[in-house]
């Protein structure tokens, strides 16, 4: 039976000798009856199967906050780059001819003799771009759902969290080059819109996570909080490269990394023979030999994204898809509520 490939295991420069021996790991392998392995995405056409009621209640109104500044048109939950003078209370400036004199500190005035305008900031909401990789590396799982389904769950949670706190989603799918943008809307029927987008188009092709990305990027005009979610299976070089060139550009950047437990551990124990489902190409192995090794090079992977991201102030998450995804989810939100 073919299966999809383990996570990147072509080695990264530093690696050095270990290049050769493992760059061509970077496979898909073929079951000797040691796990239960899955390539086959939850199919139908009811997009409500990516919202449980219990998980939605479980979420609440618990906001996602920006912590960089962001742009937005409409009251919302998240700290605007622009003064205003309807919300909060920001500091004063020395009053100039052709200023409003209802916004004038009459109490400040009464102490100093001098005339200051108040101002406040403003809170506006927060544009989302969800950016789902659907290459065919995420057709894979050892458990009751594949690196895809636990994906989609993610994105729903998000997408339903953004819309219910008035802010709008967009989502962008993506795999060898990008095949779907929908633009950023706050509707609670927008959500319909971006649930069918992920029924109709289930996960394919090669991946090319750092040119696909670069590409959408010319599409997010104004500052925003861009979620990414991948496997990260590609060069991690240019897939870094293209991550950090998205934060450069002002957005508040969030990195989930979906891996199933068999790409962390290696836990097979007959002998396999790999097949790469993108270009066909097959290597036998055998685990014993190669998982000590494959752990090494995987902790030093994740480490790698750790380190290269935290340097561009993007926040990286790696997801193991046996933990429940709202739970990951949630903890993780609250997290970064404490870090903002």
């Amino acid at each position: 039976m073919s299966l999809p490939r383990l996570s990147p295991l072509h080695s990264p420069p530093w690696w050095g000798a270990l290049r050769d021996r493992w760059d061509r790991l970077r496979t898909r392998w073929r079951d000797r009856g040691d796990l239960t392995v899955t390539t086959r995405v939850r199919e139908g056409n009811d997009s409500r199967r990516f919202l449980d009621p219990e998980t939605i209640a479980r979420f609440g109104l618990t906001p996602l906050m920006a912590r960089r500044v962001v742009e937005g048109y409409i009251s919302g939950l998240h700290r605007s780059p622009f003064r205003g003078f309807s919300v909060e209370f920001a500091d004063h400036r020395e009053y100039v001819q052709g200023d409003d004199l209802k916004f004038l500190d009459w109490m400040l005035y009464a102490r100093t003799d001098h005339y200051y305008i108040k101002r406040s900031e403003e809170e506006t909401n927060v544009r989302c771009f969800i950016l789902l990789d659907r290459s065919a590396s995420m057709a894979f799982g050892t458990g009751r759902m594949t690196k895809w389904d636990y994906a989609c769950q993610m994105t729903a949670c998000l997408s339903y969290l953004m819309i219910k706190q008035q802010d709008a989603v967009s989502l962008g799918l993506f795999a060898d080059s990008p095949t779907v943008l929908i633009p950023p809307r706050g509707r609670s029927q927008h959500l319909h819109t971006l649930l069918r987008a992920l029924i109709q188009n289930p996960p394919s092709g090669p991946s090319n996570v750092g040119e696909s990305l670069r590409t959408l990027l010319q599409r997010i005009k104004r500052r925003s909080l861009v979620v990414v979610i991948s496997d990260l299976q590609d060069d991690p070089e240019t897939t870094l490269r293209g991550i950090r060139l998205i934060a450069s550009h002002n957005h508040d950047v969030l990195v989930f990394q979906v891996q199933d437990p068999a790409e962390i551990d290696f836990h097979f124990t007959a002998s396999a023979r790999f097949r790469d489902i993108e270009t066909g190409e097959e290597l036998e192995v055998d685990p014993a030999t190669i998982r000590e090794t494959y752990q090494e090079q995987i902790r030093a992977l994740t480490d790698f994204y750790r380190r290269g991201l935290a340097e561009a102030g993007i926040d990286y998450q790696p997801v193991n898809i046996r933990d429940p995804h709202d739970r990951s989810l949630e903890a993780y939100l609250h997290r970064r509520m404490k870090l903002r």
